[in-house]
């Protein structure tokens, strides 16, 4: 998951923002799982970038027995999750390429807390 964590560095240098992100050891994970975590948490990152407002970001990532659990929390400015905007697809295609494997992602906003994205894929 070293292209994860190049992306987390990447972020935060170009944008300002202060990642705390703690690489865990290689999941023994096939590649379109690792694949799917990289989009997701990369989409999760332009989200932040783009939309938050945040100073603050947290990347977690964990292989358990079964599963490839992910989470990006921030301290930005949350929204409502309830309609896709046209042109915005982004927290679509999160969910759709998590379902596409078996997994599920969720999104929690909550004024004046920012907003987490979490989600857990299958290891088969």
């Amino acid at each position: 998951m070293a292209a994860i964590g190049k992306r987390v560095e990447a972020t935060a240098v170009r944008h300002g923002l202060n990642i705390l992100w703690q690489p865990p050891a290689e999941p023994e994970a096939p590649l379109p799982v690792k694949e799917a975590a990289f989009r997701i948490v990369q989409e999760a990152l332009h989200n932040v970038v783009k939309h938050a407002r945040a100073r603050n970001v947290t990347v977690r990532l964990e292989a358990v027995p079964g599963a490839l659990l992910f989470e990006v929390s921030d301290d930005g400015a949350c929204f409502e999750d309830e309609e896709p905007v046209a042109g915005h697809l982004g927290l679509q295609s999160m969910r759709e390429r998590a379902s596409n494997l078996g997994g599920q992602v969720e999104v929690v906003s909550v004024p004046g807390q920012g907003t987490t994205v979490r989600g857990r894929l299958p290891i088969l």
